[in-house]
């Protein structure tokens, strides 16, 4: 019911304990906001959806993990792209964090609440990627804190009903460890998050961990079975957009190494794993859209190989979405290896 309010939908079931929000102004004033920037949205997923299905077939995807680096709390494109996978594993920078308490909250608090929601949306409504930058500030306010509030709404906005949010310690010792007064800490301490969600029309549960680390090949020392925890569901599909070209920094080697290793198939944008890695066996790969040299901050992730391979392409697939940086017009790119 909590998702639901925060997606701007009146929660069914109605929640006794929840109807002085959904008769607020505040309530009915981001109804229209969300209802309005949603139906846009929804016309960009329903054509990924039709992208994918006629593009990317994946057999048994029930039995399957996808594999999310770098992810931030985008469950809409994960899910938009593999709706049956049983099993997604994200991980990144942001904590995972709570969903706010609303029964505790005043209805001045709960109008802040709103706008909060608002401004944690806005870029992944309108360019289909989170900026990194703000979305320090969009995920440390008073009401939204963490990944799981924006997830959690995404899940509400997709019809998906959650059964269940606990929080997950994978490797309890550590954590002990990493609480005493004198101990050597992480940079950033794991605190991970496991959602349970329902299709109302299938049967059967999915299930998303939600992982917050620093996943620099340094800060993983603290934490040397992470990968293997990740890893050991293979064969994953993996997906990855919008990650500041971390995994062409030596800095995440053991990460990317992690991920060629367990995936049998990769859907990224030129930000995921540099194209060299894929451009041999025992991968095959297929290019969509268009190549754009990386936006000015990040000119470093330029790949001439991948540039070369879009331009000399005998059959130019085109990309009806966008995807990653170049999000305006049809501007995108995209790379899809299979093992």
């Amino acid at each position: 019911a909590t998702a639901q309010i925060l997606a701007g939908i009146t929660p069914n079931p109605p929640d006794p304990a929840l109807k002085r929000f959904v008769e607020a102004d505040a309530f009915k004033e981001h109804q229209q906001w969300m209802t309005s920037s949603w139906n846009q949205v929804r016309n960009r997923i329903q054509t990924m959806e039709a992208w994918r299905t006629h593009e990317i077939k994946i057999a048994g995807a029930q039995k399957k993990t996808l594999i999310y680096p770098f992810s931030g709390p985008d469950f809409l494109n994960a899910y938009a792209f593999f709706p049956d996978h049983g099993r997604y594993v994200f991980f990144s920078l942001e904590r995972p964090g709570t969903l706010p308490d609303l029964e505790s909250v005043t209805l001045v608090q709960f109008t802040k609440l709103l706008q909060d929601v608002r401004s944690a949306f806005r870029d992944i409504f309108e360019r289909n990627y989170f900026i990194t930058s703000y979305m320090t500030k969009q995920l440390t306010t008073p009401w939204i804190r963490g990944t799981v509030p924006v997830m959690a709404t995404m899940m509400a906005l997709m019809n998906r009903r959650i059964i269940r949010i606990e929080p997950l310690d994978l490797f309890p010792e550590l954590t002990h460890a990493y609480d005493a007064p004198e101990a050597k800490r992480p940079p950033v301490v794991m605190r991970a998050v496991r959602i349970e969600f329902a299709n109302p029309n299938a049967s059967g549960t999915q299930q998303l961990y939600y992982v917050g680390l620093d996943a620099t090949d340094k800060a993983l020392e603290f934490y040397p079975d992470f990968l293997n925890w990740v890893g050991q569901y293979k064969q994953a599909t993996v997906l990855i957009k919008s990650a500041s070209y971390l995994l062409h920094d030596q800095q995440f080697s053991k990460t990317r190494t992690m991920l060629l290793d367990a995936a049998d198939i990769v859907v990224q944008d030129d930000t995921g794993i540099p194209y060299r890695y894929i451009n041999q066996n025992p991968w095959q790969v297929k290019l969509y859209g268009r190549y754009h040299r990386p936006i000015r901050p990040m000119r470093y992730g330029y790949q001439k190989d991948l540039e070369v391979a879009f331009n000399s392409r005998q059959e130019q697939s085109s990309l009806p979405f966008p995807f990653g940086y170049h999000w305006r017009g049809q501007q995108s790119g995209l790379i899809v290896a299979h093992r």
